[in-house]
C-alpha cells in the first residue's frame, strides 16, 4: 500500500529546537539536520525499507536525464517538511559540476539566495579544499576516506547530486532514504538519484558553517549505502565528526552544562548532537583512528553493540562499558597529559564541566541523587580533612564512580572507588586543603535498571564498633574501607571455626585461619591471596563459620 494515499497516518511534526550555542560568524542560531526527525516520525523501518531494493529505474518519467551537464534543467521533489511530508515538482538547473558532485538549485531561488560565485565555492571545497588539517582534501576525499562510498545503484552515476532550495523548517540539510528507491514502488516520492538536500535561505549557502554541514548529510548517504538502520545517535555522531574532519565542528555549549543526558538516545535537541560527536571523536582518536571509523560504519550490528564488535575486532581489551567510564571522567578533565591519556581530547579543546552540587560543609547525605542511563554526574568536594566517600545506587543498575583528585601543581589523579554486587561502596581519600578539591563522577553505565543513587561524605573516618566477648558468634571489619583489614571476631566456646576473604562473586580468595579458638580476636588481612599474590582493590566478604552457624561482613579494599 502507497502511504502516499494514506491520510491516516500521523502528521510529521518537525519543530525544531532553537540551537542554543554560539556558531561561526556567518552561523546564526538554528536547527540542524532533519534526519532524526524523518526517522523517528516516518519509523526507523520504513526509513531503512529502500535499502532492500536498490536497482537501477527505467519505468518512470522522474529522476536525473543520461549525462546531466551545467545548464540541465529537470522537475524534482522538493519536500515542504512543517507537517507530514509533501513534495512538490519545481524546477531545478544544475548550475555547478565537479568530478564528484553536480551542484542543483532551484530556479526560484537562483541570483536570490544563491549564485554562480556561491555555487563554484561549494565545488571547490566538495572536491578540492577544506579548512582541517588536510586542507587540499575536500569533502568528498576526507567522507569517502573515513566512512566508505556512497551509494551507486540507483542512478549509476558516480556523482553526488547536492540540492539548495528554500525549506519550510527551520534546518539545514537532511538525506531522504526514499530517494534510493524507485518512484513507483517508494513509499513516498523519490528523485531515483543519490542526493543530499541543502537549504539556502537561512545562511550562506558557500560559508564555513554550511560547508561543514554538507559534510554533515553526506555521511548520512554514505552510511545508508552500508547500514541503513544504524541507531540515530551513532549515525549523527558519525555526520558530527565528518565536520571535525573537514575542519569546522559544532561549537561545545550545552551539554557541557546539562551532562546528564542519555548517551545513546538521539532527539535532535542541540546537547544530543555535542554529546555524540564528543563520544565519537574520543572513541576516533582512543581506538584506531579512521579505519576504526570506517569499521564502525560497515559494522551490521548497531548501536552498544556495533562499538564492541569494532573494539573486537580491533583487538581491543575494552567493552563499551570501560570507554563510557573513561569518556565521562575525560569529559571533565579535557587533560591528555594524565596517564595514557584517556583522559582527555587532542582534537578538541573543551569547556569547563559543570557539577551539580558543591560541598563545603561536612558530613553531608546521604542524598537522595539520580543520573540517567548512560549518563553522568559530577560533584565537588572541597576542603575536608581525610574524607570518606560514599555512594549506594539501585541494585538494578551498574554504576562507575571515580574520583579526580586535584592537587596542584602535582598531576591529576584518577581514583575508582570499588562497588559491591549491591552497588555500594565507600572511598577514603586524601586530605583536601583550601586550594584543592575532589570531583565525583557518579556514571550510570547501563541500560535499564534503576537510576537512583544515594551518596555522602565525612571527614571522619568510623571503625566497626569493638565486639566484646559473649554468647553469640560475632564478626566486623575495622577501617572500612582500608589497605589493611583488620579483621574482628568473638567465638563462644564450641566446634572449631574457620575464616575466609571471598569476593563478591563468591569465589574463596584466602583462607585467613581455621580452628579459631574460642574468645575475641583480631587478624589482619595483609591482601595476598592463597597463592601469594596480592589482591585486587575491590569489594571482598569475611566469613567466619563454626559449626552450622556463620557470618559475613564487607571490606572494601583501596591501593
Amino acid at each position: 500500500m502507497n502511504p502516499r494515499a494514506l491520510p491516516l497516518l500521523a502528521a510529521l511534526s518537525l519543530v525544531l529546537p532553537a540551537l542554543a550555542s554560539a556558531r561561526p560568524a556567518d552561523a546564526p542560531a538554528a536547527t540542524r539536520c532533519a534526519v532524526p526527525h524523518l526517522r523517528a516520525e516516518i519509523g526507523e523501518a520504513a526509513w531503512a525499507e529502500p535499502s532492500l531494493a536498490r536497482s537501477a529505474c527505467d519505468q518512470t518519467p522522474v529522476g536525473p536525464p543520461a549525462n546531466p551537464t551545467i545548464g540541465s534543467s529537470w522537475d524534482w521533489y522538493l519536500w515542504r517538511l512543517a507537517g507530514f511530508p509533501v513534495a512538490d515538482l519545481r524546477s531545478c538547473t544544475v548550475r555547478g559540476m565537479g568530478d564528484h558532485c553536480y551542484v542543483v538549485v532551484e530556479d526560484s531561488q537562483w541570483n536570490v539566495n544563491i549564485d554562480q560565485t556561491r555555487v563554484d565555492t561549494i565545488v571547490d571545497f566538495f572536491e578540492n579544499s577544506s579548512l582541517g588539517s588536510t586542507p587540499n582534501q575536500g569533502i568528498w576525499d576526507l567522507n569517502t576516506a573515513a566512512f566508505g562510498d556512497p551509494p551507486d545503484n540507483l542512478d549509476q552515476d558516480p556523482r553526488v547530486y547536492i540540492l539548495y532550495y528554500d525549506f519550510d523548517v527551520s534546518s539545514d540539510g537532511f538525506f531522504w532514504s526514499f530517494d534510493q528507491q524507485c518512484d513507483d514502488v517508494a513509499q513516498f516520492h523519490s528523485n531515483e538519484c543519490d542526493v543530499i538536500y541543502m537549504n539556502c535561505s537561512d545562511f550562506d549557502p558557500a560559508g564555513s558553517y554550511l560547508l561543514a554541514v554538507l559534510a554533515h548529510e553526506f555521511e548520512h548517504l554514505i552510511h545508508y549505502n552500508y547500514d541503513a538502520n544504524e541507531a540515530g545517535w551513532v549515525d549523527e555522531g558519525l555526520a558530527e565528526l565528518a565536520m571535525w574532519y573537514f575542519g569546522d565542528p559544532d561549537n561545545i555549549s550545552q551539554f557541557n552544562t546539562q551532562p546528564d543526558r542519555q548517551l545513546t538516545v538521539f532527539n535532535g535537541n542541540w546537547y544530543d548532537y555535542i554529546k555524540s560527536y564528543l563520544w565519537t571523536l574520543y572513541f576516533y582518536e582512543r581506538y584506531g583512528g579512521t579505519p576504526s571509523i570506517r569499521a564502525l560504519v560497515a559494522e551490521p550490528a548497531n548501536s552498544i553493540a556495533g562499538y564492541d564488535a569494532v573494539l573486537d575486532a580491533q583487538l581491543y581489551s575494552e567493552n563499551f562499558d570501560d570507554v563510557f567510564s573513561d569518556w565521562v571522567v575525560a569529559n571533565y578533565l579535557d587533560d591528555p597529559s594524565i596517564g595514557d591519556g584517556r583522559f582527555g581530547y587532542v582534537g578538541e579543546t573543551l569547556p569547563a564541566f559543570q557539577p551539580f552540587i558543591t560541598v563545603s560543609t561536612y558530613p553531608i547525605g546521604p542524598n537522595a541523587s539520580g543520573v540517567n542511563h548512560w549518563a553522568a554526574d559530577y560533584a565537588r568536594y572541597q576542603s575536608a580533612s581525610s574524607p570518606t566517600m560514599t555512594f549506594d545506587g539501585s541494585d538494578t543498575n551498574l554504576f562507575a564512580v571515580r574520583a579526580m583528585l586535584f592537587e596542584p601543581p602535582a598531576t591529576t589523579q584518577v581514583v575508582d572507588m570499588p562497588l559491591d554486587a549491591l552497588q555500594a561502596g565507600l572511598l577514603t581519600l586524601p586530605t583536601i586543603d583550601p586550594a584543592d578539591e575532589v570531583v565525583m563522577v557518579y556514571a550510570s553505565k547501563s541500560t535499564a535498571g534503576g537510576t537512583a543513587y544515594q551518596y555522602g561524605a565525612s571527614e571522619a573516618q568510623v571503625d566497626a564498633p569493638e565486639i566484646p566477648t559473649g554468647f553469640a558468634l560475632q564478626l566486623s571489619v575495622a577501617g572500612l574501607p582500608t589497605s589493611d583489614p583488620r579483621v574482628r571476631f568473638a567465638l563462644p566456646a564450641g566446634a572449631p571455626a574457620s575464616l575466609d576473604i571471598v569476593d563478591v562473586s563468591g569465589r574463596r580468595v584466602r583462607t585467613l585461619a581455621q580452628d579459631l579458638p574460642a574468645g575475641a580476636g583480631e587478624i589482619v588481612w595483609d591482601r595476598r591471596d592463597d597463592a601469594g599474590h596480592a589482591a585486587a582493590a575491590g569489594a571482598y566478604f569475611v566469613r567466619l563459620v563454626q559449626g552450622d552457624e556463620s557470618r559475613v561482613a564487607k571490606t572494601i579494599v583501596v591501593r
